[in-house]
């Protein structure tokens, strides 16, 4: 049984079988009510003769003699139509055809048409008919045959009669089976729902993701509608098919919607947390997140708020409501109410309580503040029943010994780092590399006649030379990040010293078909610097540009002064396509060439920004598209600037 709620084959016979049972259970209850209303069940002796279906096949046959028969008979010159309709009545009502005799007169008791001639019968029945133009009324006496032997209208009934009640009581206990294995196939299908072979979890279907209250929802508006459209053929059943067949629509809609309503509300139920997947829950929860987003939101604006405002804003609300209860107890202590006056003495105690309560936070606050003065850095202030500005200054006061800690203790790794880096690097690297950069000098002054050797030789004595200026700048680098150089100030004038280092480059620039357009000022332009440690950022920056410059195109270098400072400004084209920001230029071995095809360390505009900077100077980074823009600041130690040619630059910058 268990292998069988995993069995999809299973679940559609279960299906299949709870519509059938449905449908043999409709089928049995139509049967019963119609037994149950003609008291097939209550009338002992009950008869064909005694039933609905008797009586309203003798009807219509009573309609059809006054209304169809009774015309055609009082035709004097009937049609050739008229005429053959007259004859089919007259064969239909002859006494061997019929199973109805009647007999129909008038208002006078004349007999106009019958075929009775006191004939046995089982049940007598007497209708009265108007006629079509009112004035005259006509009476048929029906008299129905016994036993039911001819071949008409009341042979199905009577064969319909004989097959319902004799199987009045089976048709009960077939309902009550119905009912019952329809249940059955429903509880298996509800124990069977969410199960698969190939999941041991519980696999919830499409109708099962709908959420629960629109599923709901929407089948109650279905039955609402369906029960609309058959409300009447649910109350006022009679034989008509097509009454019936409606009515077993909305028993199988109802059946259907019964199925999946119980069906995902078990595959619910067995996955779990089955209001989640509800609309009511989601707006639930998108309110309460909105809710506490706006208490947030509020909390944060009045936080944001200076301390000073919050106490005006305090005040304020408190004046304003003391103010409304005052004048309620001035208008009510007249007539000897006490309500208001006890609201407002109890408003004022609470807000007396609430100001000693925050000076009593303040005591705290002052006596930590006085504990961590004293040096004692792990003394913590009890921040419990605190709010606002009091509880996040306290939370500042707490965390002074640890941010201190914490700082000492990360300036200590970072020294330790620095020292071990430039320590190891002296030792472990330099002392290596100079015996390899001695062995390769005595192999260059070998005699080798094999061309591949040569060559070999040369590798190794580039590659070498490369590694040497790596570890020199690895360890300059070192030594700058971490101020372990010597600094001597002097006065430097800027324009004699750019016009130096261009000199120094001048060939290198031909080589790389570079070409320099320089931009001095007239005036004096003097800074305090090391002439040494500037002319190493200068070499680092010149030979960047003859390394990575586009060939056949312009380095501009020029130098703008103000009262304030002295500006230095490098701009080529890149070679390479500058693909990274300047912050990561200034990183340690990031290079604008992202392939790495060219020689370089990476660290050569690190060590310049290192260095710079301690020079009292600024180096700044600028790409915009492929130019490469690189700034110097420094303090302007001029003693007398000219007015008259230099450029008014109020914010030091240049004109271009």
């Amino acid at each position: 049984m268990k292998k069988l709620k995993y069995s999809l084959a299973a679940k559609i016979t279960a299906i299949i079988l709870f519509f059938l049972f449905i449908t043999a259970a409709f089928g049995c209850s139509i049967g019963i009510y119609y037994m149950a209303r003609d008291e097939y069940y209550s009338v002992s002796g009950f008869s064909f003769y005694d039933s609905d279906l008797c009586f309203g096949t003798t009807w219509d046959k009573a309609k059809e003699i006054c209304r169809d028969y009774l015309p055609l008979s009082q035709l004097k010159t009937p049609s050739d139509g008229e005429d053959y309709r007259l004859k089919n009545y007259r064969e239909i009502y002859a006494k061997e055809n019929t199973n109805l005799f009647f007999s129909l007169a008038d208002e006078k008791g004349n007999v106009l048409l019958s075929n009775y001639e006191k004939q046995e019968y089982g049940q007598f029945y007497s209708y009265a008919f108007p006629s079509e133009d009112g004035k005259t009324h006509y009476t048929v006496n029906c008299y129905v045959k016994d036993p039911i032997s001819a071949d008409d209208g009341y042979l199905p009934v009577y064969k319909l009669f004989t097959f319902l009640y004799s199987i009045r009581y089976a048709a009960i206990v077939v309902a009550v089976l119905s009912v019952l294995l329809s249940v059955a196939a429903l509880s298996f299908l509800l124990g069977a729902v969410g199960h698969r072979k190939d999941s041991e979890e519980i696999v919830v279907g499409g109708f099962d993701k709908i959420p629960f209250d629109l599923f709901v929802s929407g089948i109650l508006l279905l039955s609402f509608f369906s029960w609309n459209e058959f409300e009447e053929n649910l109350f006022t059943l009679d034989s008509d098919i097509g009454n019936i067949l409606l009515l077993y629509s909305a028993v199988l809609i109802g059946a259907v919607l019964l199925l999946a309503v119980c069906m995902t509300i078990a595959a619910r139920l067995k996955k779990g947390k089955w209001w989640e997947n509800t609309v009511l829950f989601r707006l639930f929860k998108l309110l309460r997140k909105a809710l506490i987003l706006s208490i947030k939101g509020i909390g944060h604006l009045f936080s944001c708020i200076p301390m000073l405002w919050k106490g005006i804003l305090l005040f304020l609300g408190y004046l304003s409501v003391n103010t409304l209860l005052t004048s309620f107890v001035a208008y009510h202590i007249v007539y000897g109410e006490m309500f208001f006056p006890v609201i407002w003495l109890l408003f004022n105690l609470a807000v007396l309580a609430g100001g000693c309560f925050v000076m009593l936070q303040m005591l705290k606050l002052r006596k930590g503040g006085e504990k961590i003065a004293a040096g004692d850095y792990t003394f913590k202030t009890d921040i419990s029943y605190m709010f606002w500005d009091i509880r996040q200054h306290a939370e500042n006061l707490n965390n002074i010994g640890a941010g201190m800690s914490l700082a000492v203790e990360e300036r200590l790794k970072s020294e330790r780092l620095k020292t071990e880096l430039i320590t190891n690097v002296s030792h472990d690297i330099k002392t290596p590399l100079t015996s390899i950069v001695n062995y390769v000098d005595l192999l260059k002054k070998e005699t080798f006649e094999d061309e591949r050797i040569r060559e070999y030789i040369a590798v190794l004595d580039r590659q070498s030379a490369r590694l040497k200026k790596l570890t020199e700048d690895l360890v300059e680098a070192s030594k700058a990040s971490t101020g372990n150089i010597e600094v001597h100030f002097e006065q430097t004038n800027i324009p004699e010293f750019i016009s130096q280092s261009i000199g120094e480059y001048e060939e290198r620039f031909a080589a790389a078909n570079l070409e320099t357009v320089i931009e001095l000022p007239e005036e004096q332009a003097t800074i305090r610097a090391d002439g040494r440690l500037l002319w190493r950022v200068f070499d680092n920056l010149m030979n960047n540009i003859c390394k990575y410059s586009q060939p056949h195109t312009r380095v501009y270098i020029d130098v703008c002064v103000n009262k304030q400072e002295c500006m230095i400004v490098l701009k080529n084209i890149s070679r390479y396509r500058l693909n990274i920001s300047s912050g990561e230029l200034l990183e340690r071995f990031s290079r604008g060439d992202s392939s790495r095809s060219t020689e370089g360390s990476g660290l050569g505009l690190s060590i310049a920004k290192s260095l710079v900077e301690l020079q009292k100077g600024t180096l700044q980074l600028s790409v915009d598209g492929d130019l490469f823009k690189v700034t110097l600041r420094f303090d302007n130690t001029s003693e007398q600037t000219s007015k008259k040619d230099a450029p008014v630059l109020a914010e030091g910058y240049c004109s271009y």
